[in-house]
């Protein structure tokens, strides 16, 4: 993604006007729509703008990562560059907008004023409602609460807790008002709840009864619309951005800058005027509870189009909703296989039947709900999914023609189920679909099945074609040859190195390419078309997960994808594939639409849930006797989703009112915020040392060098240069030294998470560990800006020493007015890019070794294999062995 991807224009300001787009601007009171008000018509297209000031980015409370002990706030910026990668030219922002600024101002004045009422009104009912003006009430101190959010939150069990506060004098030091984890959750139980409680309902198939634990669907979805801490955030209308004053280029990140909520819109508001959607994302997947007996659980989760993606995918945040345990069963008493996945499937839709029947009336009718800021607005829901009627034969085609599948006549087959049970079965298998009777979706209004099963990263992508590849690429070359590869991989920041090899692996993408560059096919069969078909399919698998699109970039992504196909065919010819017709990979065909309908495919990717397994399935059985668990299991998180609300309650309390925040589009500048420790690794070592053990051979001439540049500025030759080094004097012969160099991420409004470290630069020498066992010394390739921008000012080096001048010596090397950085860095230069990546796999080759600058980024360099005995482990004197090295241009 290019860098300069901002500023933004939007084609709705709805969301500092009020919650339904308009052509003007409303009047005063209107973004408050009451059951009783004029209803307010979406026509549109609504132009406005709006600038970085007027928003703020929504913050992960709660969630803070590892931050060294002696990290110091010193930290140093560098702007965002462009040149280097493709880019689109950044546009200014009009000057003339629709609705008037101070009008403008008012509203959004006006809009937070109400939300700050409405915060506290809430803050008064609650307080009433517990009868006290203790924040921490129904717990008597702060105390109290927090070893009661300890116990359910981090705990070790309710056993061990009661026999904890059983130990002589800990309850009465404590001053604790429960003594056992009954008593402590008989408090719980007297707080307020968000969720609704949930349900068992017998489900019968097949002559066995299930039971499938759930909750109300709608409860749910007004659980997640009317908390307080997603109204700020929360999406009521569509929106168009763009990357250009001129608005051709236009940028799709949310799923309501899609079209498919745009056109849905429009659809809704001539049935029933002033309503919004409210898209409902459903996820299930089954996964294992157990480490041995085969335990498994079927939970279905839930969140809403209407928060943002960058709330939505946060766990912290809670925006899923655990919707259901689903029963699993392999009904070992069916012994015919087919009717045996028959049933299953058939338990499946009539427990989502059930469990989704309230939507059907509500995606009618509607509904009236308050959002978590006090405005009301009436919810119309919907599913999302796609499919096409592309033959079996086909799949693997880059071009087959395919059709989305018709839904009406899939209904009108369904129909026939209870009237003609053999013409239903001969429907079904005409239109290609499974003979199910009455399918969960069919029914729920607004809702295409179809349309709902999105681009998922995680299954399609990594576990698709991509694991497929890596068995692909290992029966090619042979697993001892790739596994030999790995072990010759350099050290970096982002890359994981393999001592044993991944020929058992199947999730590794980052240096994939480069490990086969230069190994041969058998049989003297050149490897350029299996080196391109991976380098399609690699530059697929990271444009695919880009957070933001433009036409350009979706562009790249068929390109991709096309590379991936016209190369494909070395598989048959190398003998491992007769055919590709795997229904993934016919699935990345839909990826180019889906993501201009639905947003990007970070919207929907499953991966996100996969942290919930461990949260709201794994960690809760655990807790429970393992007899009648689900019973337990929904008790548990009922109490749990209680005590997590009273502790946001309480940091509202204690934090007081938010400010009213809006989200922006992802920041798609790249800028880089290095942070260096407090105190340097070791406070003194000698040059000669440096020479040593860093192999800093040339240390005192490159300082000298440095000095020269930044003191004699009529030096303009390279003798010159030389000539005046040559009478430059170090007078230290020691100084301090850093092994290692953090870089954070700054956006163009400069903003930064501090607890996310984005990459690092190590530069250490070999020492010995405290077993007395050898680790080997580790000194990065980094990217250097030696100019303005652009490819050919960047050079590659490797880091030999971080290290500071000592202050006292400042003055006698350089002049007051000389600006002299805190940190500077030796390094050993590699040759210049040549400015054309290699045809078949797209990256520069390097050779040689020269000497230093700023540092941007770590890069890894990927070696010339071939040079090496591929049977032995990296040598310690790698890099004088090696002349010819790989950068892939990412």
């Amino acid at each position: 993604m290019a860098p300069e991807y901002c500023p933004y224009e939007q084609e709705s300001d709805a969301q500092l006007a009020g919650h339904t787009p308009t052509e003007t601007a409303p009047e005063d009171g209107a973004d408050k729509m009451d059951e009783d008000d004029q209803v307010l018509h979406f026509e549109g297209d609504f132009f406005g703008q709006y600038t970085e000031e007027d928003f703020e980015w929504p913050d992960d409370h709660g969630v803070e990562g590892d931050k060294d002990a002696d990290e110091s706030s010193d930290e140093e910026v560098f702007d965002g560059e462009g040149g280097w990668e493709p880019v689109l030219t950044a546009a200014s922002i009009p000057d003339a907008s629709d609705v008037d600024e101070q009008e403008q101002e008012s509203l959004a004045d006006q809009y937070h004023q109400e939300a700050r009422a409405h915060h506290q009104n809430l803050r008064s009912a609650v307080e009433a409602q517990l009868g006290s003006k203790n924040i921490y009430a129904p717990f008597e101190s702060k105390l109290d609460f927090n070893v009661a959010l300890w116990a359910k939150m981090r705990g070790s069990g309710s056993t061990a807790f009661t026999d904890l506060l059983a130990i002589d004098d800990v309850h009465d030091r404590l001053g604790l008002s429960y003594k056992s984890s009954r008593e402590l959750n008989n408090i719980i139980d007297k707080l307020p709840t968000g969720h609704p409680q949930f349900r068992c309902q017998e489900v019968v198939v097949a002559g066995e009864a299930f039971d499938v634990y759930f909750q109300d669907v709608v409860e749910c979805v007004k659980a997640l619309y009317e908390d307080p801490e997603f109204a700020p955030y929360l999406v009521f209308v569509p929106e168009r951005h763009y990357a250009d004053k001129d608005k051709t280029t236009q940028l799709y990140y949310d799923m309501h800058t899609g079209k498919w909520w745009w056109r849905t819109q429009k659809e809704i508001e001539k049935a029933k005027p002033g309503a919004t959607i409210i898209p409902i994302i459903l996820s299930s997947d089954k996964t294992q509870v157990t480490v041995f007996r085969n335990k498994t659980a079927y939970p279905v989760y839930m969140t809403i189009g209407n928060i943002p993606k960058d709330i939505r995918w946060k766990p912290s945040r809670h925006a899923h909703i655990l919707l259901a345990y689903l029963p699993t069963t392999h009904l070992e008493h069916i012994k015919n296989r087919a009717s045996q996945c028959c049933t299953i499937t058939n338990l499946f839709h009539v427990c989502m039947r059930h469990i989704l029947e309230p939507l059907k009336s509500a995606g009618e009718d509607g509904l009236h709900m308050h959002s978590g800021d006090g405005v009301t607005c009436r919810g119309m829901m919907t599913g999302e999914c796609p499919k096409c009627d592309i033959p079996n034969s086909e799949l693997g085609s880059k071009d087959a023609l395919f059709e989305p599948r018709d839904l009406e006549s899939i209904l009108a087959a369904l129909n026939l189920a209870d009237e003609d049970p053999i013409g239903f079965a001969e429907r079904c298998a005409e239109l290609r679909i499974n003979p199910i009777q009455h399918p969960f979706w069919q029914g729920l209004p607004k809702s295409n099945i179809f349309h709902a099963i999105t681009p998922d990263v995680l299954h399609q992508l990594y576990q698709g074609l991509v694991k497929h590849m890596i068995t692909w690429i290992k029966l090619a070359f042979g697993e001892t040859e790739i596994d030999a590869c790995c072990r010759q991989l350099p050290p970096n920041d982002n890359i994981r190195i393999f001592n044993k090899g991944i020929s058992s692996l199947v999730r590794i993408c980052r240096f994939l390419l480069g490990i086969v560059i230069d190994i041969p096919l058998p049989n003297n069969i050149s490897s350029a078309k299996l080196v391109q078909a991976l380098h399609g399919l690699l530059d697929f698998l990271y444009l695919a997960q880009y957070p933001c699109h433009s036409a350009e970039t979706l562009q790249l992504l068929d390109e991709a994808l096309t590379h991936f196909h016209d190369n494909k065919d070395i598989f048959v010819t190398i003998g491992i594939r007769t055919q590709f017709n795997l229904p993934k990979l016919h699935s990345y065909r839909h990826y180019l639409h889906m993501i201009q309908e639905y947003g990007t495919t970070d919207n929907y990717n499953t991966e996100y849930t996969e942290q919930l397994h461990i949260d709201l399935a794994k960690d809760v059985y655990r807790v429970t006797n393992h007899k009648d668990e689900y019973s337990q299991m929904t008790v548990w998180l009922e109490q749990r989703e209680k005590i997590l609300r009273h502790a946001n309650y309480v940091h509202w309390r204690i934090a007081g009112d938010p400010l009213l925040q809006l989200c922006l589009p992802p920041d798609m500048q790249y800028a880089r915020e290095y942070k260096m420790m407090k105190h340097p690794s070791v406070k003194a070592i000698t040059i000669n040392s440096l020479r040593d053990n860093y192999g800093a051979s040339f240390f005192r001439a490159a300082l000298a060098h440095y000095i020269v540049l930044h003191t004699h500025p009529d030096a303009n030759t390279q003798a010159q240069v030389e000539h005046a080094a040559a009478h430059i004097y170090i007078p230290f012969t020691s100084l301090p030294i850093f092994h290692k160099v953090r870089y954070n991420t700054v956006d163009s409004a400069s903003r930064k998470d501090e607890s996310v470290t984005i990459d690092s630069v190590h530069c250490q020498p070999a020492r010995r560990d405290k077993k007395g066992n050898a680790i080997p010394g580790r000194f990065d390739t980094v990217l250097v800006n030696c100019g303005n921008g652009g490819e050919k000012s960047y050079r590659v080096a490797q880091v030999r020493a971080i290290f500071s001048i000592p202050e006292k010596y400042c003055a006698s090397l350089f002049p007051s007015h000389v600006s002299i950085p805190k940190h500077l860095a030796y390094v050993e230069w590699f040759s210049p890019f040549t400015g054309t990546s290699e045809r078949n796999h797209g990256m520069h080759k390097l050779v040689s070794v020269i000497s230093v600058k700023d540092i941007r980024r770590s890069v890894h360099l990927i070696p010339n294999l071939a040079v090496l005995h591929l049977g032995i482990g990296l040598p310690a004197t790698f890099w004088s062995c090696v002349e010819t090295f790989l950068y892939y241009e990412s």
